[in-house]
């Protein structure tokens, strides 16, 4: 009973759906402002988490410094984005804003050259710091759901393992009697000497036909 893998194709699509109407609103965004060098970079490794934003200062004001100084490790969408993005593109001449993504197994890069004599003075429409904030979260949902689909098959998968060995162990103490420490031991000493998982072991026990006696044929083999 191996755990089943989570197909990351259905995450992808999500989250790259939401990525693209979000960037596509902030490009045209940059664009009106006076950004005239924009471009979004694409790598292997993906999330819509900022990482590490940086800036290459030619000119920049100190509230954009002070954006970036405030944003020390993953950053979610919402107010603290919906700041630094509206400070940066309206605060910057002159320079060059980096903003690195991830999700799942890509690194989305948005990088952003001004070059005014004087800062443009505007801010990033709401529309497009919302589809920045709902790409965030559904990336955040995608994850977070796999994440919770992979913890309860794991534990399912530890529950069906116990009831069978508590089975298994029920058999033992009837058939073989045994008291429950014993048939326990039993099957942990026979499990190491089969190199098989102590679930498996009980699995093979239980599922055996009972005519077999198959605890007093695996206890024989235990010496």
């Amino acid at each position: 009973m191996a755990p089943h893998r989570e197909q990351p194709q259905e995450a992808d699509n999500a989250v790259e759906s939401a990525l693209e109407k979000g960037l596509a609103g902030l490009q045209q965004a940059a664009s009106q402002l006076g950004a005239n060098a924009i471009a979004v970079l694409v790598a292997e490794a993906f999330s819509l988490e900022i990482i590490y934003p940086q800036a290459r200062e030619i000119s920049c004001s100190p509230e954009v410094r002070q954006a970036l100084n405030g944003l020390p490790g993953p950053v979610p969408a919402g107010a603290a984005l919906a700041g630094f993005l509206r400070a940066a593109v309206a605060s910057c001449a002159a320079s060059f804003l980096l903003f690195p993504w991830r999700a799942e197994r890509r690194v989305v890069t948005i990088v952003f050259g001004f070059d005014a004599p004087q800062p443009p003075h505007a801010t990033v429409p709401d529309h497009v710091v919302e589809n920045l904030n709902l790409a965030a979260l559904a990336a955040w949902s995608v994850k977070e759901a796999a994440r919770l689909r992979a913890e309860l098959r794991a534990v399912n998968h530890q529950l069906a393992s116990r009831k069978i060995v508590e089975r298994a162990k029920s058999l033992l103490q009837t058939e073989q009697g045994m008291t429950e420490p014993q048939a326990y031991e039993f099957l942990r000493k026979l499990s190491r000497q089969r190199r098989v998982t102590i679930s498996k072991l009980a699995e093979e026990l239980v599922r055996a036909p009972r005519s077999d006696s198959p605890a007093a044929e695996l206890k024989s083999h235990t010496g």
